[in-house]
């Protein structure tokens, strides 16, 4: 037999009037919530290597970034 109940107080109340007797036992069967879908694992963005004598010495203007990638 299935009988729909909540949880108030921490304690189980059946629903629609439905009644046990006093001491039954029971089996109380929470239903899981659905998986969530897994997003992917984003790629890591690879920056293209400007060689340069001094490390930070140069200007990335967009103008350039586009400049370099199309090298």
């Amino acid at each position: 037999m299935n009988i729909p109940g909540r949880v108030r107080n921490g304690v189980v109340v059946p629903e629609g009037g439905a009644s046990l007797p006093e001491g039954a036992a029971v089996v109380v069967v929470y239903p899981a919530a659905p998986p969530q879908p897994q997003s992917p694992q984003p790629k890591p963005v690879q920056f293209p290597l400007v060689r340069s004598a001094q490390p930070g010495s140069v200007d990335l203007t967009n103008d350039r970034i586009a400049e370099i990638l199309g090298e």
